[in-house]
């Protein structure tokens, strides 16, 4: 679909639906939860129904709707750097996610499981979170995000390894009628939006969203590459990107069905050597789509379940350099090709809540995931026009899990959760996952809460392709200290202490010549944050993190910064026509591959919005990186044309956006 087509559906959309019909009536729902209320709770599920995750004995962190607009968020990967203990790492083409110890570029999942209202919506090739604008949902129908760290795998199975971050979407009834929006960027980038949601009036839920973002390319200097034959390192026209989004939900009488789509093509702009060759940019194209199904009702005699099916695909299409050499195999020179890699996927997952025992809560279930197409082919062009395709072969594998949990309350000060999960694939053997935690609240202010838990990460279908089919899982047991203290009526303080220890992790047998499962890495940290807010709608959260984190060598992690800081203030300006959000987040020197440390840097942003609607008028006005501030990621490109390494990228500075919202 043509970007001016699409943008022509985004707007008739909204215009089309602004007319439908019906009003809604509030009912009580768990989703519908104000600041101050979640300030005084952990975690609140997506389903009513899955409690083992609401009563999580982790440090829960939650960035509501509200945040997101005071602040101008416009990507996962920015609502993430807000959080407690993590941070992003950008690629110019991806976007990963770092945090206690963890955050290896290129390390695609990052070990953190992403879910949409309880799906998990990583791709079955490489399980990679998508977190930028390669992502299935746009940030405006974004009810809240939770991330909940620590392990995760007796409630989701493989890839919860060291965290699960959960986006909850917004309901029709949060919209009430159709609006459509327009931004703008400083940089040459402009997004349209349409959204719709009602409540009818026989209950039903219904919410359908369309929108569309065109980023234009620029020109980026790489010190490594300066030489004439690659226009002095400058990559001229690159790093544009396209993306196009569809949303919709319904909701009605216990049944909820929903479907994402998402497409983006980025041109990367990090190795120019490759452009000058061929004199044209090489883009990466992503497309992902879900559906899902839930289904939730009182069975009674104490039984509740809750029964979803989800559909996932994934196509990933990459541009590269490909050549025969004198063995008939392919090699980087003349040729060029296509990688055009897919994956197909279902999963049904059938939960039970009993609570048939005084003082307990048990969750038990069943899930079956068929990982059916896993595919990795190359098709190859000649420069005569002669067409050659490489099929690396399909991939498979079919995953069946059990798992149980209890939540027992001894008594009114002390509970005990336990829990265990039992995944069992057909390529690997089965593994099980623990889980003990202890919650003490010696007064209604204070919650202290300890646990142990161990997880896994089966290797993904890219592992096993690269490794012809010898990696094996890798495991990780995790210890974890939380307190929480209510100080004051509208003051929460939360701090952590955690150790992880990862097994089974790849290291250098100079013998066999080869990378052997040997290894393990270490992590531990301590964290703590305020939230505090005032009458009139100021609130301030602050956060501190420390962690030390060792690789399978004992040397320091590579991008894993020691010390972690983030400061977010929102405020009505005089007059409360207008709300500023200012934010200030610092990220410590950390190491690149090459072992040479990166300085930290400190970034400011600052975010102005309309309170309220103006006959239907609203607008926001987003400055990041305030004081244009120049500062390198690092990257996970091994780049070394000559002597220096490209081991590193410089960021972005300064950058406006402007958006404008109509309410129909």
């Amino acid at each position: 679909m043509s970007c001016r087509r699409f943008r022509g559906v985004v707007l008739g959309l909204g215009v089309l639906l602004a007319f439908q019909p019906g009003e809604g009536i509030a009912q009580d729902d768990l989703t519908a939860l104000p600041f101050e209320e979640l300030l005084r709770r952990d975690f609140v599920s997506a389903s009513r129904l899955a409690r083992q995750v609401s009563d999580s004995p982790a440090a829960v962190a939650i960035v509501t709707a509200d945040d997101i607009r005071a602040y101008g968020y416009r990507t996962l990967a920015e609502v993430i750097n807000s959080m407690r203990g993590l941070y992003t790492t950008d690629e110019r083409t991806y976007h990963y996610m770092g945090g206690r110890g963890f955050g290896d570029v290129e390390d695609y999942a990052g070990r953190v499981m992403l879910l949409i209202d309880g799906y998990a919506v990583q791709d079955n090739l490489f399980d990679q979170a998508y977190i930028d604008e390669s992502g299935l949902i746009d940030l405006e129908l974004v009810e809240r995000v939770e991330y909940v760290p620590g392990t995760g795998s007796v409630t989701y199975g493989n890839n919860a390894l060291l965290g699960i971050l959960n986006v909850v979407t917004r309901r029709g009834r949060d919209f009430d009628g159709a609006r459509v929006s327009a931004e703008i960027s400083s940089r040459g980038g402009s997004r349209q939006r349409a959204t719709w949601g009602k409540r009818l009036d026989n209950g039903a839920e219904v919410l359908l969203s369309a929108s569309t973002l065109d980023v234009d390319g620029r020109n980026l200097y790489f010190p490594a590459y300066d030489t004439p034959a690659t226009n002095h390192g400058v990559a001229e026209g690159l790093d544009g990107e396209r993306s196009q989004r569809v949303f919709g939900k319904l909701a009605w009488g216990g049944w909820t069905v929903q479907a994402a789509w998402v497409e983006r093509e980025k041109n990367v702009p990090t190795n120019p050597s490759a452009y000058t060759a061929f004199n044209t940019p090489f883009p990466t194209r992503d497309e992902s789509a879900f559906l899902g199904v839930r289904h939730e009702t009182d069975l009674g005699l104490q039984l509740s379940s809750s029964s979803s099916l989800m559909l996932g695909r994934y196509g990933y299409w990459n541009q590269r350099e490909y050549a025969l050499n004198e063995d008939g195999e392919y090699d980087d020179g003349e040729k060029y090709g296509v990688r055009d890699f897919t994956g197909a996927w279902w999963r049904f997952d059938q939960k039970f809540v009993g609570r048939w025992f005084t003082d307990h809560t048990l969750v038990f279930g069943a899930e079956l995931r068929d990982d059916h197409r896993q595919s990795f082919r190359r098709r190859f062009l000649a420069p005569d026009g002669e067409v050659t395709y490489r099929d690396d072969g399909e991939r498979s594998r079919r995953t069946v899990s059990l798992y149980i949990a209890d939540d027992y309350r001894l008594s009114d000060r002390w509970t005990l959760n336990l829990g265990a999960r039992h995944d069992d694939a057909d390529d690997l053997d089965g593994n099980l996952s623990p889980r003990v935690a202890l919650i003490w609240q010696p007064d209604p202010a204070t919650t202290w809460k300890a646990s142990y838990s161990e997880a896994f990460k089966m290797p993904n279908a890219n592992d096993r392709w690269t490794s012809d089919d010898t990696a094996v899982p890798e495991y990780v047991a995790a210890t974890e200290l939380v307190l929480q203290r209510q100080l004051a009526a509208h003051t929460r303080f939360t701090g952590a202490l955690y150790r992880y220890r990862r097994s089974d992790l790849l290291v250098y047998d100079d013998a066999l010549e080869d990378y052997v499962p040997a290894g393990s890495s270490r992590a531990h940290g301590v964290e703590a944050e305020i939230e505090h807010l005032w009458e009139r709608g100021a609130r301030l959260r602050a956060s501190v993190a420390w962690q030390r984190s060792r690789d399978v060598q004992g040397r320091d992690a590579v991008n894993s910064p020691d010390l972690l800081g983030k400061l977010a203030y929102t405020f009505l300006l005089p007059g409360e026509a207008l709300r500023a959000g200012v934010e200030a987040q610092y990220l410590g020197p950390r190491l690149t591959r090459e072992r040479r440390m990166l300085g930290g840097h400190a970034l400011a942003h600052l975010t102005l919005t309309t309170e309220r609607d103006w006959h239907g008028l609203s607008a926001s006005l987003s400055v990041r990186n305030l004081f244009d501030r120049d500062y390198e990621t690092v990257s996970g490109f091994d780049w070394r044309p000559g002597d220096v390494a490209q081991d590193g990228l410089r960021m972005d500075g300064r950058s406006v956006w402007l958006q404008i919202g109509y309410a129909l």
